[in-house]
């Protein structure tokens, strides 16, 4: 396992190795100090593979380091560990450099249709291997730069990095599932995804995938957000992630224009008279906070208009 000491993918590669294979002999370079003191960073490692004669890619001239699959790339390192150097010394290996004036992007409408949680079609083409639709998505979204971003990051062990990321594909159909998302379930229910995706994020980043607590929130997801995320979703995706929803379709929208319409509607689902008694249970609340209001302006904590008093 050749990941950095200062990484991520050193526990990440021990923990699921582990749970592969209790039994396996794991051997980290950058843990043993005989190769730390013969190559104790890229600058040396990179000048060994050259003196030695090795064809190598990521040659010393490179201003950053990449990573990738085909779920996204990482550029991070070297001149991009200094937060005055920006996204534009990096040149995507995804889709194209949307911030330079020569690169021409044209506008263009896309569509993308789920079922049961799943993306199954891009622009009517269906597709049965997933991985297709992937690569066919990141095509797409990488003509325009789509999914580019820059983050300051936590890692593992607490300390803060910064990578400039890629993920045309993830980006495209994370748009159109998000859409999906907030048209079908509600509120409660989307607040409740949202911490949980978080939290799964974090126990992604942390090398816990299989963990039971990634398990519960994967199967949260899975079972009662995605099955209801059936439907197609049109966006016109422009420069980078420059982008407008154009149409959302899917049977099982709870949205209902009719249900908030400003316009006199026939066998309306509520009225006037019903908002009233709505407002007036209000009062209660209403009461409660003003006396609590009362009590801090009392003790000193809110000043008379109403504002947090700030000590010096």
């Amino acid at each position: 396992d050749g990941s950095t000491f200062k990484g991520n993918d050193i526990e990440r590669f021990y923990r699921y190795g582990l749970l592969t294979n209790p039994a396996l002999k794991i051997y980290k370079p950058w843990l043993d100090q005989t190769f730390i003191d013969e190559l104790g960073g890229r600058a040396e490692m990179s000048a060994f593979m050259t003196e030695k004669g090795f064809a190598y890619k990521m040659s010393a001239e490179k201003a950053y380091s990449t990573d990738s699959n085909m779920l996204g790339a990482t550029h991070e390192a070297k001149d991009l560990e200094h937060l005055n150097t920006g996204i534009k010394i990096v040149n995507p290996i995804m889709g194209v450099a949307f911030w330079r004036e020569d690169v021409v992007v044209k506008a263009e409408t896309v569509s993308v249709r789920f079922e049961e949680g799943m993306p199954v079609a891009l622009n009517g083409v269906e597709f049965r291997d997933p991985v297709a639709l992937l690569a066919e998505a990141n095509v797409i979204g990488g003509r325009h730069g789509l999914g580019m971003s820059d983050q300051i990051e936590n890692r593992i062990i607490e300390a803060k990095s910064r990578g400039i990321y890629e993920a045309p594909g993830l980006a495209l159909l994370h748009i159109a599932y998000e859409r999906l998302v907030t048209g079908i379930h509600n509120e409660d229910t989307i607040e409740q995804y949202r911490d949980n995706g978080r939290k799964l994020g974090r126990l992604l980043y942390q090398g816990r995938w299989f963990d039971p607590q990634a398990i519960m929130l994967r199967e949260a997801a899975q079972r009662w957000i995605a099955r209801a995320v059936t439907g197609e979703v049109a966006l016109e995706l422009r420069r980078g992630n420059d982008y407008s929803l154009l149409d959302t379709q899917s049977p099982n929208l709870t949205y209902a224009p009719e249900r908030l319409s400003m316009e006199k509607v026939e066998d309306a689902p509520f009225s006037p008279a019903d908002r009233i008694g709505q407002l007036t249970m209000r009062n209660l609340d209403i009461t409660d906070t003003r006396a609590k209001l009362g009590i801090y302006t009392g003790t000193g904590l809110l000043a008379g208009g109403g504002l947090p008093k700030l000590e010096g």
